[in-house]
């Protein structure tokens, strides 16, 4: 079989890497002569099955393929549209993906933790049950999901799916619950505006079964577009994590799986044991120091862990260089002025556009900028007695650094 990859930001590029280790001969191409290639360069797979163009697309050999990968970020585009007539896409030609029950949880934050608890109930509960989807959660991103989802049989599917895909994700899944955990200030570059994301998700949960936010005044907003609509407020029985904040995500989760049938005892008992997800929010004992770590890539998830309690040292990655719309991480430390600040490059190496932005608005306090991890461990080494969190941008140098405190 010959599938095209159109787009190679990090969706495409996980397709491409998806798509070579089952042994698909795979064409991929992307109009961006700079395009960074770090997740093709870094896999292992067989480089003669591949065809790499940069710098412009064949439209020849991707209308004359078997089937079509679309990044999402393209979907709106009329390529897309092109395939999708010529009945190639990739989700039109595999199709048995469709046949599962399936959920979806999406929203600013809690997206990661909430789709793994969800995961953790229904396999404690005997079904088999495939999850993935959001290259930017951690996952291996949508088209490994339908891969996988194809070549197996299964009871459930649970995707993670990143707001700015609602679109794209309507059309290649058959989605039969969908879980929205906030409506939050990200990714304003794309939305343009809350009040156009709150739109948006609306036209997303639309005629199906929603499990929402009922603390979120945006989607109680629009609440009234689901066929069915289950609110949550807050989760009320034992959970081995930290924050408040995972209690919303605990709570989503047993709301979403009562809807599908499990006994509310079974998912106290099953949520006892889950823990936390890699890279996401854990506390450590390191040195005589409480530690708080985990990725909080916007200002709401931030705050989220921050208004917890008071730490005296905040260590926080950097995002994209294009990604101007999390710099207001800084104006809310600023408010929240902790003792000392440190920042590392968490995505791109942004440290000296952060300083800048902070000596706008008048930042005083200790402020450091730390580039290798090395040197943050021998950081934290010198900290006594002290309440450090380490989170912002960069989920897996967060986690790298994690690993090497615990």
């Amino acid at each position: 079989m010959h599938v095209s990859v159109v787009g190679l930001g990090v969706e495409g590029q996980q397709a491409t890497v998806a798509l070579l280790e089952r042994g698909y001969e795979v064409y991929s191409s992307d109009l961006n002569r700079n395009i960074d290639l770090k997740i093709l360069n870094e896999s292992n797979f067989d480089n003669n099955l591949l065809d790499l163009e940069i710098g412009s697309h064949n439209l020849d050999k991707i209308f004359k393929s078997d089937a079509v990968s679309i990044s999402p970020s393209l979907f709106s585009k009329d390529i897309s549209k092109k395939v999708i007539d010529k009945k190639i896409f990739i989700s039109d030609v595999l199709t048995k993906h469709k046949d599962i029950k399936t959920i979806a949880v999406t929203g600013t934050n809690g997206k990661t933790t909430t789709s793994h608890m969800i995961y953790h109930i229904l396999n404690k509960a005997g079904y088999k049950v495939v999850l993935g989807g959001n290259g930017g959660g951690g996952f291996s991103g949508y088209n490994d999901l339908l891969l996988r989802a194809n070549e197996d049989d299964y009871d459930y599917m649970v995707i993670e799916v990143c707001d700015m895909t609602l679109e794209f994700c309507e059309y290649v899944f058959d989605i039969d619950l969908v879980v929205t955990t906030n409506i939050g200030f990200d990714h304003m570059d794309i939305h343009g505006s809350i009040e156009h994301y709150t739109e948006e998700m609306g036209e997303f949960i639309k005629n199906k079964v929603a499990v929402l936010n009922q603390n979120d005044p945006n989607l109680l907003k629009i609440k009234d577009k689901c066929d069915k609509t289950l609110l949550f407020d807050r989760y009320q029985h034992d959970l081995n994590l930290f924050g408040s904040f995972n209690l919303q995500n605990a709570e989503a989760a047993r709301v979403t799986c009562i809807e599908l049938g499990i006994k509310e005892r079974d998912i106290i008992k099953y949520l006892e044991t889950f823990e936390s997800v890699e890279g996401r929010t854990i506390k450590i004992n390191y040195n005589d120091n409480e530690i708080v770590s985990g990725k909080t890539d916007n200002v709401d998830a931030l705050k989220a862990v921050l208004e917890e309690e008071r730490f005296d040292t905040l260590i926080i990655g950097t995002p994209r260089k294009h990604e101007k719309c999390r710099f207001n991480i800084l104006d809310y430390i600023k408010i929240y002025a902790p003792d000392t600040l440190v920042i590392f490059p968490g995505l791109d190496d942004v440290t000296y556009d952060y300083v800048q932005y902070l000596n706008k608005l008048g930042y005083t306090k200790d402020l450091r900028v730390i580039k290798r991890i090395k040197d943050l461990i021998s950081f934290i080494d010198t900290q006594h007695n002290k309440k450090i969190f380490i989170g912002g941008n960069g989920q897996a140098k967060i986690t790298e650094i994690t690993s090497q405190l615990k």
